[in-house]
């Protein structure tokens, strides 16, 4: 029941998004008020199923929640060929980036030691340099921030025959500092700062970061905004 995402990566996702606007296209003069109306509430349907479900389980990802998905973009896509409006471009765009960005994002954690730099499967390594901990005057954590090492692996132009072969490659690395809640940008991925070893502090010999990639999230940034301009627009009109 699940959808494989990876069946569906760039281009496959993106002659997928083109193919529901050509229905939207097609099916513009067929569209009624009463397609709209089941087709949100087929999309409330599921929302509410997917607010229901156990964390663990990816309902988002599953075929009755694509296929519900699909159906409201082509309605959507309809009624606006038909009728234009920001708000509704909006919502369509930002929720069809998101379906068919899905294919392409990933996220890796990784476990960044201080005295070496992490063997990972991204285009860049990451090394822990220095942590350091601001702690309330009762002693509990404030902050905490970490200050890493990143290394582009594939900058030279004759990498090394081993990817863990890391040594020489000193000269191609960045040093970044990551706090809680504020991702570092590089080479088109997102470094979050997630834990460390709470017992040691200060002298952690390792943090946890998050690396995520999401190609399409400009998109459906733009839609938000369009979408909230749509509504601004409304509201003062």
């Amino acid at each position: 029941m699940t959808v494989s995402l990876h069946l569906f990566a760039f281009p496959v996702n993106l002659i997928v998004g083109l193919f529901i606007v050509s229905l939207g296209w097609k099916f513009r003069k067929l569209y009624r008020d009463k397609h709209m109306t089941i087709a949100l509430l087929l999309l409330i349907a599921v929302a509410l199923v997917q607010g229901f479900m156990p964390a663990h389980i990816a309902f988002t990802r599953m075929w009755p929640f694509v296929v519900v998905l699909t159906v409201f973009l082509i309605v959507l896509a309809s009624r606006l060929f038909l009728k234009f409006s920001l708000a509704g471009f909006g919502l369509w765009l930002a929720l069809w980036a998101g379906m068919l960005g899905t294919a392409d994002a990933s996220v890796t954690h990784i476990m960044v030691p201080r005295h070496e730099y992490a063997r990972t499967s991204l285009p860049f390594t990451l090394r822990l340099e220095d942590f350091r901990v601001t702690r309330y005057q009762t002693g509990e954590p404030l902050e905490y921030r970490a200050q890493v090492s990143l290394q582009d692996i594939n900058r030279r132009e004759n990498p090394p025959h081993r990817r863990d072969d890391l040594s020489d490659l000193q000269e191609y690395s960045v040093l970044r500092t990551l706090r809680v809640n504020h991702p570092v940008n590089y080479k088109g991925h997102q470094v979050y700062l997630m834990d460390y070893d709470s017992a040691k502090g200060d002298l952690t010999e390792y943090c946890i970061v998050m690396v995520t990639r999401q190609p399409w999230r400009w998109l459906i940034f733009a839609g938000i905004l369009l979408l909230l301009g749509g509504a601004l627009k409304t509201f003062v009109s």
